[in-house]
């Protein structure tokens, strides 16, 4: 989960520096390498983003940071439904 909050962050800090296009090929790397690693290579986010990014450019990086963003909803999602070791 820290990995996907941190790469939310890089995003909007890749944005605020003037749109790097190497900073934004580095975060897609890491980013999409994350995802696979989270959901799995099929998962509908994972190709969503690797689309979403094809772009390079802010509007890619916007795309690509809202995926992670729902990416990082459904994880917490996920977690919350799993018993607790307390039960």
């Amino acid at each position: 989960m820290d990995a996907l909050n941190d790469l939310i962050l890089a995003a909007q800090s890749i944005l605020d520096s003037g749109f790097d296009v190497q900073a934004f090929m580095s975060w897609q790397m890491s980013a999409f390498a994350a995802l696979v690693s989270l959901l799995g290579p099929a998962h509908y986010y994972v190709q969503d983003f690797k689309r979403l990014t094809s772009e390079t450019s802010p509007i890619g990086l916007l795309a690509g940071e809202g995926v992670l963003e729902a990416a990082k909803q459904e994880v917490l999602k996920a977690q919350r439904q799993l018993p607790s070791s307390e039960d």
